[in-house]
């Protein structure tokens, strides 16, 4: 799959149920991929795979995500000519469930058909996209950006996807790991972003 396009917007979906260090740091690596324009952080009110009594109030998980997103263009050395590198995307609080992410991406083209978007997943993504809704046809219609995850081996399913495979940084810490340290009133400011 050509990735020459240097217009291409990639898509980061997630909860984001706390935003931590690792999110930023895949987002910082995928920013900086030649052919990248923009990573859109595309936020999940409810994810229809994870069980909501876990999830924050999605309205304030969107307001840490627009702090997130402006630390993160901040970061980023914007001069005042240059676009913003990172944007959050609520586009997924306007759909009616259940929400798909072919849908998603369906809708987000037919809004911004001058953007050729591309959708970031883990490893252990591809690994069930098969199962997802419409999974092979997102496979045909729009690039896939797959980075490692510990215990998956992607590169035959990046070659059966035409999926291009990252070699971007794996920091172990997950949003259910600090949610759990919370619970038990560990400081979890160092894996917050």
């Amino acid at each position: 799959m050509a990735t020459e396009n240097k217009n291409t917007v990639v898509l980061y979906f997630g909860s984001f149920n706390p935003f931590h260090i690792g999110h930023a740091a895949l987002a910082k690596y995928v920013a900086n991929l030649p052919y990248v324009e923009q990573v859109w952080f595309v936020l999940s009110p409810k994810n229809p795979l994870k069980e909501s009594h876990n999830l924050q109030d999605p309205m304030e998980r969107w307001k840490d995500l627009e702090r997130v997103v402006a630390k993160l263009n901040l970061e980023n050395d914007l001069s005042a000519d240059k676009e913003e590198k990172f944007k959050a995307c609520d586009i997924e609080f306007h759909l009616t469930p259940p929400l798909y992410t072919y849908n998603t991406l369906e809708k987000l083209s037919s809004l911004h058909p001058d953007k050729n978007f591309a959708i970031l997943m883990g490893g252990d993504n591809i690994e069930i996209l098969h199962k997802w809704h419409k999974g092979e046809e997102i496979a045909r219609k729009y690039k896939i950006i797959v980075y490692p995850r510990e215990g998956s081996d992607i590169e035959d399913l990046c070659k059966k996807y035409g999926a291009v495979c990252i070699d971007a940084p794996q920091i172990n810490v997950s949003s259910s790991q600090i949610r759990q340290m919370q619970q038990e009133g560990e400081d979890v400011s160092s894996l917050r972003y």
